[in-house]
């Protein structure tokens, strides 16, 4: 028999081993319930992650109608009272600026952003004048001989005297715009070198003139050029005529119109140049001592006939160009060079050569067969 203390114990023993058991399966219930829970929340979340799926009703009929234009007239009262439209104008302004255009700074061409040689020596380039130069500088000397009463040969103290004549030109094109360039021409036609002038400078020959130049598209373009129209001292003698018997004439180049057209063409770049070769054309009309040296001997050097006048000229790249001219009572062919980096050009003209018709104004006795060749040079520096 087991006695009442040890029964007593046994008791206590069993009891505490339940109040032991009973919470562990407590939170074995919990535990089972969380997992429950958590089963359910994923078999929402998955659920909702299936795409579904609704068939949308359509209208058929709308989706079968075509679509269909009108024409809609549109009036324009509008009257054009300029000359050129604005579409025109638009057009005009977008050829002047597309890049690398050709422009011009007197006599020399202006191609991407390199200054190239003179291109002529008595006929200007037609282009608009570039913006990189504002003003250009020219000193010139034409060559033995300049008159009928000269001798074909002069002695170096008779050079300045009778078989030579120096000049100086300056240009200056203040007005650029978007369409054309307008500038002012002044030229000094007797030297101060010797006594045609008497070292005066009211007896120098003092002219002005102008010329206005725009581009048709980056490589062509038009201008009107009027030289020595107006004598400050005078000296300028009549127009189409001879000067009155003793009559002081200094400025002797004569006035001049010229209407002119100018095309350029870029062949490439050769000689391992940078710079590309070059084709420049110029032709027009002008008068005055471009007219013909008939028409020179006829009517003397102011205005008078218009006869037609052209250069060609070719550069081999920014350095040296060649060409050959014809501007009426002045022909020949030229080289000219820019050895400097500095913008500044000489140019040189062979003209008068024997037995040429156009020389004989400047030949001995007027006698084709008594001239000989000359040379005219001239120094060119812009700014």
């Amino acid at each position: 028999m087991i006695n009442k203390s040890h029964s007593s114990q046994i008791l206590i023993i069993i009891a505490s081993l339940l109040i032991q058991l009973i919470p562990i399966k407590e939170l074995n219930s919990q535990d089972q319930e969380e997992y429950k829970q958590s089963l359910q929340y994923q078999e929402e979340l998955n659920f909702e992650k299936i795409p579904k799926w609704q068939k949308l009703k359509t209208n058929e009929d709308s989706l079968e109608k075509s679509i269909i234009w009108e024409k809609i007239e549109i009036e324009n009262n509008e009257k054009q009272n300029n000359f050129f439209s604005s579409n025109d104008k638009d057009q005009l302004l977008k050829n002047n600026n597309k890049k690398n255009g050709f422009r011009s700074a007197s006599r020399n061409l202006i191609y991407k952003d390199y200054l190239y040689p003179e291109m002529s020596f008595w006929i200007p380039s037609s282009f608009k004048h570039s913006k990189r130069f504002t003003y250009t500088f020219t000193g010139q000397i034409l060559g033995n001989p300049t008159n009928k009463s000269s001798k074909d040969y002069c002695a170096w103290g008779e050079f300045w005297e009778k078989c030579a004549d120096s000049q100086y030109f300056f240009e200056a094109t203040p007005i650029i715009t978007k369409y054309f360039s307008l500038g002012v021409n002044y030229s000094q036609q007797e030297s101060f070198l010797g006594s045609r002038s008497n070292n005066k400078w009211e007896d120098g020959g003092q002219s002005l003139g102008f010329q206005i130049k725009t581009n048709l598209d980056s490589s062509q373009g038009i201008s009107i050029i009027g030289n020595n129209l107006y004598n400050i001292y005078g000296g300028g003698g009549p127009n189409m005529k001879y000067p009155e018997s003793g009559e002081k004439i200094t400025a002797d180049l004569g006035r001049s119109y010229l209407f002119l057209y100018s095309k350029a063409w870029d062949l490439g770049n050769y000689f391992n140049s940078k710079s590309p070769s070059l084709i420049n054309l110029n032709l027009g009309f002008g008068n005055g001592r471009y007219k013909s040296a008939k028409e020179v001997e006829r009517e003397w050097v102011n205005l008078g006939k218009y006869e037609p006048i052209f250069s060609l000229g070719l550069a081999l790249n920014k350095k040296i160009s060649f060409f050959t001219e014809y501007a009426g009572q002045y022909a020949g062919v030229g080289i000219s060079v820019r050895p400097f980096k500095m913008p500044f050009s000489a140019t040189f003209m062979l003209r008068d050569f024997q037995g040429s018709k156009q020389g004989y104004i400047n030949c001995k006795d007027g006698n084709p067969d008594n001239c000989r060749a000359t040379i005219d040079s001239r120094l060119v520096f812009h700014f």
